[in-house]
């Protein structure tokens, strides 16, 4: 993960200057001439302060809306919440092909022209690579789950035309937005019909009879995460050099203690699974994930998909050979994941 920021600041140190920005200097009245569609800004990145009210956060939050081309209010539209990885913020959305990638798609018939909401997911909102994601649960840091469902969702359809069926509603999420992604998908399938994550922690309980969580999944040795232990290696990148432990995500969301475990058990994926009774076809499910995540996990998106098949649920399951846990990854793998939800989410449609 620590790649994927240097490399993001890297393009952003190269891209056009922008008061109010950090992480990619994206001067957003540019980037709409460039665009067949739209990017709405209600933030505070462009010189502006155009943030959303949050009552259930008690602040302002940025949020950015991208309006696809032709836009017309007497058409209403499907709605996609697009959810950014960790130590990156909403910034995702305008970063270098990012969106014209699905600009480009809708422009082409390639995907169903719809509506785009990428709301910020740290818990300070001030751009900066030490602040906590949130995971867009209801955490220690502020009811993120409750921001997203109350107040976001809210506040894009009744300021734009949106289809109201859950199959016209999906959302995208990488990293440690397809962890909240997934989440908020399955304990709200009144309200979403699909969902897709790119590299995403779909199973934080994924254990084995060895307690090694960076093993391969393998379901003869599969079993259940009961104790939390903070200083266990999540992660090891530069060749061993750097190790990152599991309590710099973990704590700032769920806190430390015994308290730990039935907090993420509330909100992991692979536990939804089963906790809100999820039936066959009940939703479509999309699981993306680099087959060399320095995270393990692939380890736990396999075992996600495992599971999901004891319940008789079927997951879109892609495995990139040969791919680390970079933004290289999640460039490339925007399209194909936008390609499946094409063929989930409910074309717009005329009002009436």
């Amino acid at each position: 993960m620590f790649r994927l920021v240097a490399a993001f600041l890297l393009i952003a140190m190269a891209s056009p200057s922008s008061p109010g920005q950090l992480f990619n200097k994206v001067n957003l009245d540019r980037l709409n001439r460039k665009l067949s569609g739209k990017v709405v800004d209600y933030t505070n990145n462009h010189g502006q302060d155009r943030r959303i009210c949050s009552t259930v956060l008690g602040v302002k939050r940025d949020l950015y809306v991208y309006l696809p081309p032709g836009y017309d209010p007497k058409i209403a539209y499907p709605m996609v919440l697009f959810l950014h990885t960790a130590q990156i913020d909403e910034h995702t959305l305008i970063a270098p092909g990012v969106i014209e990638t699905i600009d480009a798609m809708m422009a082409r018939g390639e995907f169903p022209r719809a509506v785009l909401a990428c709301p910020d997911g740290t818990y300070e909102g001030i751009n900066r690579l030490k602040d906590p994601h949130s995971l867009y649960v209801n955490g220690n840091g502020g009811r993120f789950e409750d921001h997203l469902i109350g107040e976001v969702v809210p506040f894009v359809i009744s300021t734009y035309s949106i289809r109201p069926e859950r199959q016209a509603h999906a959302i995208l999420g990488m990293s440690a937005g397809g962890y909240g992604g997934m989440g908020l998908a399955l304990k709200h399938r009144d309200l979403f019909g699909a969902v897709a994550t790119l590299g995403g922690p779909l199973n934080m309980r994924y254990d084995n009879e060895d307690h090694n969580i960076r093993e391969d999944f393998d379901p003869s040795t599969y079993r259940w995460k009961e104790e939390y232990d903070p200083n266990e290696v999540a992660s090891v990148s530069y060749f061993g050099l750097k190790k990152t432990r599991t309590r710099k995500y973990i704590e700032p969301v769920y806190g430390d203690g015994s308290e730990v475990m039935p907090r993420i058990t509330r909100d992991n994926p692979a536990d939804l699974l089963f906790s809100t009774d999820l039936q066959p076809g009940e939703l479509a499910l999309y699981v993306n994930y680099p087959d060399r995540d320095n995270w393990n996990f692939d380890a736990q998106d396999q075992s996600f998909a495992w599971l999901a098949k004891q319940r008789g649920v079927d997951v879109t399951l892609v495995g990139v050979p040969r791919v680390k846990h970079t933004l290289r990854y999640f460039r490339s793998q925007q399209r194909p994941a936008f390609t499946w939800l094409a063929r989930q989410i409910l074309p717009p449609a005329p009002k009436g």
